[in-house]
């Protein structure tokens, strides 16, 4: 499972390692990046965390340059199209890399807002068939990243769907009590 899992992250790796759009000038995903991504994926995304949707895990990778920060929690917010990541032992100034499943959290043209702590941060992204690969620096004792798209699993919360069918049951009722009383 392991050998399978290295093996699916150096294919999406070195398909996402061709189609790399920089978003910011500070080159945190450059070739060099690249390339140890692609040799020893665990050297860059030295951990991984479950992130649970309505009964199902996406695998997220993240790692660091320097520090042993680690994600204490990884949470979807629907209601804002975003993935929030809470960190801790961010020790110095740090460049991060994330990866995730591109129908998790997606944004059209690749266009995601980078949040840390709050203050919104430039990025650089590689993309693949299935997943997004960001890099961006992080401050000394950061706690909040959050990274917002467009659309997020799910579409549409069962509560919207219930809302939109009372909606329209109000509606069918109403129209024909109006009918009813032109008879």
């Amino acid at each position: 499972m392991k050998t399978w899992t290295g093996i699916s992250l150096i294919f999406i790796i070195l398909i996402s390692s061709v189609w790399i759009t920089s978003v910011s000038a500070e080159q945190i995903l450059n070739t060099q990046i690249i390339h140890a991504i692609v040799s020893n994926p665990v050297s860059v995304f030295g951990k991984t965390y479950p992130v649970l949707v309505e009964n199902k895990t996406y695998n997220v990778y993240y790692g660091f340059h320097v520090t042993y920060a680690s994600a204490t929690n990884m949470f979807l917010t629907p209601d804002r199209d975003a993935i929030q990541i809470r960190l801790k032992d961010v020790t110095d100034d740090d460049a991060m890399w994330i990866q995730f499943p591109q129908n998790l959290v997606s944004s059209e043209n690749n266009n995601f807002t980078l949040y840390v702590d709050g203050q919104e941060r430039k990025y650089e992204f590689a993309t693949s068939n299935h997943s997004i690969v960001m890099g961006f620096m992080v401050p000394k004792n950061v706690q909040l990243i959050e990274i917002q798209g467009s659309r997020s699993i799910p579409e549409f919360r069962m509560s919207a769907i219930l809302i939109f069918a009372l909606v329209t049951a109000l509606s069918v009722t109403v129209t024909r009590k109006r009918i009813f009383k032109m008879i």
